[in-house]
C-alpha cells in the first residue's frame, strides 16, 4: 500500500463557532421562553441548544488517506474503511480501534 496524500486530522474551528453561537442562543431562547412563558420560545431554545452540542461534538475529522494497492495486496479491512474509491485510487480511514476483552 502506498500512500498517496493524508488530511483530515483536525478540528473545524468554523464548526466549533457555530456551535458556541447555536448554544448561547438557545439559552438565551430558554431563559426568555422561562421568564415570558412562551412556549415556542421555549422549543426553540432546545432545539438550538441540541443543534450547538451536536455540532460541537462533530468537530473532529478524522485522519483520511488516499492510497494505491500494489498487486497482489489487500487493504486490511480491521484496521481500515474504504470511504471512496477513484480508479486505483482508494480513500481510507482508520477504524476507532475497540479493546478486545
Amino acid at each position: 500500500m502506498d500512500v498517496l496524500n493524508t488530511y483530515g486530522g483536525g478540528t473545524d474551528t468554523v464548526l466549533i463557532m457555530f456551535g458556541i453561537f447555536g448554544f448561547v442562543a438557545g439559552i438565551a431562547a430558554l431563559s426568555y421562553g422561562f421568564v415570558e412563558a412562551e412556549v415556542p420560545a421555549l422549543i426553540l431554545g432546545v432545539l438550538a441548544v441540541i443543534v450547538g452540542i451536536a455540532a460541537i461534538v462533530s468537530s473532529d475529522t478524522p485522519i483520511r488517506h488516499e492510497v494505491t494497492i500494489r498487486p497482489g495486496h489487500v487493504i486490511d479491512a480491521t484496521k481500515y474503511d474504504v470511504i471512496e474509491q477513484r480508479g486505483a485510487i482508494y480513500v481510507i480511514e482508520e477504524r476507532e480501534q475497540t479493546e478486545a476483552k
